[in-house]
């Protein structure tokens, strides 16, 4: 009996981080399917890969009847001092503004972003006012944006190489990018980059991206990994792949469908803003600014995932050694305990005994 309550209570000990920490362990879950089923997926459904620069033609019809609104939004928020950033990327601005002489460029900074998510999105407003980093704000803030307006979401340290209404050629089922519902790069080593987002207004996936932000905001300890997967690229992964997994088995309009840039070949990573890099449209910085040192301990961790792997392996294997030796020692305790215990009945019994037949053989004597 007193085993199985040792084994009872090690099983809901080892239980009690999952059920504590379930929420973490979902979002752990969805990184592990979104990072297993991503390439598979687009392998599958090579239609989702759009091919730029264009050199063949594509049969199906994906162009919106309007292209999407003329607006490029930037994000520099400061905490309300004075802000260096934009003295600091405004080549990469005006590269995107002498691009687009007849788009409204427009960098959104602290106050006129709170009252914008307060007025819009107001039951998002207490987490943005709540993360404890402004990235995270960054993040949220570009996702409601092109939700509410539409348009171009771009980095501050982005600059552009070609404008992004500039005509694609008579091989092209677009006549424009920006006839496209929703088109953003990959991320390495799976998933998209929210680094530059074309959108539609109130396209769905943003919809959905935006109705997940509550159940997402958790503390993880790490500021790094706290903003990858309550805001960043890791959530937006995320949702991404539940949203076009989801879709796979239904019917889905053009005007809800999303794209993900590739090159000609339909190689993803000619086109990915990772890094300082120069890809076709544009030019990376490559900042990470919000980098700490956990974002540090983690690129060492993926630059030595199999020896991670295998440390992490022993100190479960030492766990689940020492529970065993710790639950063998307790039962054979309780084993010997047991013999002891017999023993003593035994001998009080032989004892007993003993005394009982001298009882009744000096009573025999005496009669």
């Amino acid at each position: 009996m007193l085993s199985r309550n040792i084994m009872l209570l090690a099983i809901l000990t080892a239980l009690l981080p999952f059920i504590l920490f379930r929420n973490h362990v979902r979002d752990l879950l969805e990184i592990g399917r979104t990072y297993s089923t991503f390439h598979s997926y687009l392998k599958q459904h090579q239609n989702v890969l759009f091919r730029y620069p264009v050199t063949s033609q594509r049969n199906d019809d994906i162009a919106l009847a309007e292209p999407v609104p003329r607006m490029i939004h930037q994000i520099s928020l400061s905490d309300g001092r004075p802000n260096a950033l934009l003295t600091k990327y405004e080549p990469a601005i005006e590269s995107c503004k002498q691009l687009h002489p007849e788009w409204e460029m427009r960098v959104w900074t602290d106050r006129e972003s709170e009252s914008f998510m307060a007025k819009h999105y107001p039951e998002i407003h207490p987490h943005y006012v709540g993360y404890r980093q402004n990235i995270q704000r960054a993040n949220i803030l570009r996702y409601a944006l092109l939700h509410h307006f539409g348009g171009v979401y771009l980095d501050l340290d982005v600059t552009c190489r070609v404008a992004l209404d500039a005509p694609l050629g008579e091989n092209s089922s677009v006549p424009t990018l920006t006839r496209l519902p929703w088109l953003t790069p990959g991320a390495y080593p799976a998933g998209v980059n929210n680094a530059f987002i074309l959108a539609r207004p109130q396209h769905p996936f943003l919809t959905e991206l935006l109705q997940r932000v509550p159940s997402r905001d958790m503390s993880w300890g790490m500021p790094y990994v706290e903003n990858m997967l309550s805001t960043g690229c890791m959530f937006f992964s995320n949702v991404w792949m539940s949203f076009v997994l989801r879709a796979q088995n239904e019917v889905v309009r053009k005007e809800d469908r999303i794209y993900v840039l590739a090159d000609e070949a339909g190689d993803m990573e000619p086109q990915m803003l990772r890094g300082k890099v120069v890809t076709p449209l544009f030019e990376h910085g490559g900042a990470s600014s919000w980098h700490g040192w956990d974002a540090a301990a983690i690129v060492l961790i993926g630059k030595h995932y199999g020896y991670f792997a295998l440390v992490v392996l022993g100190l479960v294997s030492l766990l689940v050694f020492g529970s065993w030796r710790f639950l063998r020692g307790s039962r054979r305790g309780h084993q010997q305990r047991r013999r002891s215990s017999w023993r003593s009945i035994t001998h009080a019994i032989g004892r007993f005994s003993l005394e009982k037949h001298d009882e009744e053989v000096g009573l025999m004597k005496d009669g």
